[in-house]
């Protein structure tokens, strides 16, 4: 058993309430004072920000301190911490220590006007501190306001700022026309005089100052077992109150209601803790500590998060189990798919199909297994997303027939070691009227610089952008049995026709494609960019007017694919004219067209692979268009109208662009069943292993 999967996994806004009063500067507060401070704008970053500021003009040296006791999780990269910027202008250059809802500070700056902004990574904290002497910036975190640990120090050749510059609070929720609240204590070394919006906000951000309050905080959960654990808290004032009851709310990731304790009366400050014993084992849960004192109010601490640990685990061999019905499981690639996945990885259960349950599962910072006791449609909401932290196994073949479908948003795989397997995503032009960059977007993806990512028996459809992508500079990414069709061509993006399928990113490193069908797209069948590595293995393209096309420095091994009814004379695999260095080993592709070269001269053909994952076994060609019309996609044994339309249409050969998904049926409306799940104390990849199983077994 790890460890760290037993305890406390991450606090959000726990720390010392003796700091909160005496902290780094010394004295003691004569009343408790909170800054709560709303916020909206797309996001602190880039090259311009939208945000709320809270802020004065200052000149010289300063030392600035204050405790993010709370933030909401709006987004998974809402922020909210001190800043210094030279203007208020919304490209102006700045630094800012910045706290997110999973806890972690950090640091960011953008060291010119209109430059792109930099991050330094951190760590879990709440104490936050800014400091300027003569040209040096440093930043620090802490967890008691007392002991300070360096984030990054920065000097006049990384940004050099005025004499005169504005240093406050900053507040973004990552969502335009949503607030985000953010809740400030104990602030030290600048007393803000005014606020405004910076930027494109287009809802008004506010503050509020309240002092003589009670406040109170949540401490780290001890003693925890399979279903039970000890939840600490410390009341720091009573704001003026002669007592105050004191207890603790928890609920289990992701549901909405909150249990509630036994409370504790005290009529001092102090610590008090509670047993919760009513816990499930592997699961993650949420706890905050509560006070009501006696004048009426009512203070919560900061959120926090830990799990529960199996009670034991049986001796079921990892390997066990079923294999996959197609000829490619999610680690026949360059990819190990979720090396990190035990009998101990906490459980993540979604009962009722809706964005909060989901992006509440995926947003979790740490090990999780998301599982589905119910079916439908996911609204996305016209957003991402996003899945920005590491270890996230999604198993949409959990779920009750007729499985999962998210529409309206793209589904960004933002982490490393991650497994999407066995849903369906289908973007569209989600009722956008005139054409956006911003809604210019795969419909699933995976992002730079990620790697270890594993994409299985995904159906992704109705992109404005690419159908499915993988990122550039990643490395050992996936991407099996997928159905990748019917991108949006003449529809919001603002470049106008983008009817495309895949691309791999620049300098992606050990991707492999395998088993998969496109259809129904125009072009990236898929592309290759520059200097990436790539295995394209037994797929099938079809109706397309480019095939795989190789940009300069790439080397790809494409064996036993079948390109099927292309629309243009040009090879099937090609490189553009001059492109001397795509570097490519054919062998077994078959083409129904005579007319259509495979490969092209631009292109290199080499008598080895220069890239192979250890293990694979290519099907022959003649195998390749049954095998994948029987296996690719979300639960080809419980497949929806859309894919079935889609595959049929593929059988029929039928050739066909879609600008819209009104003109094929429109967004789905699945029927919400529901199912309860008996995760076992062992034997977890078996388990899984086994409901793949019984959504893939072909019916054809």
């Amino acid at each position: 058993m790890k460890p760290d999967r037993r305890t406390f996994l991450r606090v959000l806004g726990a720390g010392s309430i003796g700091a909160a009063t005496t902290g780094l500067f010394g004295g003691s507060a004569a009343a408790a004072t909170v800054i709560t401070m709303r916020g909206g704008g797309d996001d602190i970053w880039g090259t311009a920000d939208a945000f709320h500021y809270h802020y004065t003009e200052l000149s010289g040296d300063f030392d600035v301190a204050v405790q993010n006791t709370g933030i909401d999780n709006v987004e998974s990269w809402t922020k909210a911490g001190p800043m210094v910027r030279e203007s208020l202008d919304p490209d102006s250059k700045n630094v800012m220590v910045r706290r997110r809802p999973n806890g972690e500070a950090s640091m960011q700056y953008r060291p010119e006007d209109g430059a792109e902004t930099d991050s330094v990574g951190g760590t879990s904290a709440d104490w936050l501190r800014l400091t300027r002497h003569g040209d040096t910036i440093e930043t620090y975190r802490s967890t008691d306001g007392e002991t300070w640990t360096s984030i990054n120090t920065l000097g006049a050749d990384d940004i050099s700022l005025g004499d005169s510059v504005y240093v406050g609070l900053a507040v973004t929720s990552h969502l335009s026309g949503t607030l985000a609240t953010a809740t400030f204590q104990s602030l030290s070394g600048v007393e803000p005089d005014r606020n405004r919006d910076i930027g494109d906000v287009d809802v008004a951000g506010s503050v509020e100052n309240t002092t003589g309050v009670p406040l109170v905080s949540t401490g780290d959960v001890t003693d925890v077992g399979p279903d039970s654990a000890t939840l600490t808290g410390e009341l720091g004032d009573l704001g003026g109150a002669d007592s105050a009851d004191c207890y603790f709310e928890y609920r289990e990731v992701p549901t909405e209601a909150w249990q509630t304790t036994e409370s504790t009366q005290l009529t001092s400050s102090g610590a008090f803790n509670v047993e919760a014993d009513d816990l499930t084992e592997r699961r993650y849960y949420e706890v905050r500590a509560v006070a009501d004192t006696a004048d009426g109010d009512t203070a919560w601490g900061a959120v926090s998060t830990f799990s529960t640990p199996s009670p034991s685990n049986s001796e079921v061999p990892a390997d066990a189990g079923p294999d996959s019905a197609s000829q490619f499981g999610p680690s026949d690639g360059f990819a190990d798919a979720a090396p990190w996945l035990d009998d101990d990885t906490p459980v993540i259960v979604i009962t009722e199909p809706t964005r909060r349950q989901l992006e509440k599962a995926v947003t979790v910072d740490g090990e999780r297994l998301v599982v589905f006791e119910t079916s439908g449609t996911i609204d996305l909401g016209v957003r991402d997303l996003p899945i920005p932290y590491d270890k996230c196994y999604i198993a949409g073949q959990t779920a009750p027939s007729p499985g999962v479908t998210l529409v309206k948003g793209r589904v960004n795989i933002a982490a490393s070691d991650c497994v999407l397997q066995h849903v369906r995503v289908r973007l569209g032009d989600a009722g956008i009227d005139e054409p956006t960059e911003d809604w210019a977007l795969d419909t699933v993806n995976t992002a730079d610089e990620t790697e270890n990512n594993v994409i299985d028996h995904v159906s992704a459809s109705w992109s404005v952008d690419e159908c499915l992508s993988v990122g550039y500079e990643t490395a050992d990414t996936t991407v099996s049995n997928c159905l990748v069709a019917e991108a949006l061509d003449d529809s919001v993006h603002p470049k106008g026709e983008h009817g495309y399928g895949s691309l791999i990113g620049n300098d992606a490193k050990n991707v492999a494609m395998l088993g998969n069908v496109w259809a129904f797209n125009t072009d990236r069948h898929p592309r290759l960019k520059e200097g990436t590595e790539s295995v394209v293995v037994n797929n099938v393209m079809y109706d397309f007017e480019d095939g795989t096309w190789l940009d300069p420095d790439t080397e790809a091994s494409i064996v036993g694919n079948a390109y099927l009814q292309p629309n243009s004379e040009k090879a099937n695999v090609f490189a553009e004219d001059g492109v001397d260095t795509a570097v490519v080993y054919l062998e077994d592709n078959v083409t129904d067209d005579d007319d259509v070269a495979m490969v092209d001269d631009d292109v290199t053909v080499v008598d080895e692979r220069p890239l192979w994952p250890d293990g694979l076994a290519a099907m022959p060609s003649d195998r390749t268009f049954e095998h994948n019309l029987a296996n690719v996609g979300a639960r080809p044994a419980d497949r929806t109208a859309t894919d079935e339309r889609i595959l049929e249409h593929v059988e029929l050969g039928a050739s066909y662009l879609v600008d819209s998904q009104k003109r094929v049926g429109g967004y789905p409306d699945l029927p919400v069943n529901s199912h309860e799940l008996n995760v076992p104390n062992g034997g977890t990849r078996p388990w899984l292993r086994s409901w793949s199983r019984r959504v893939e077994t072909p019916r054809r």
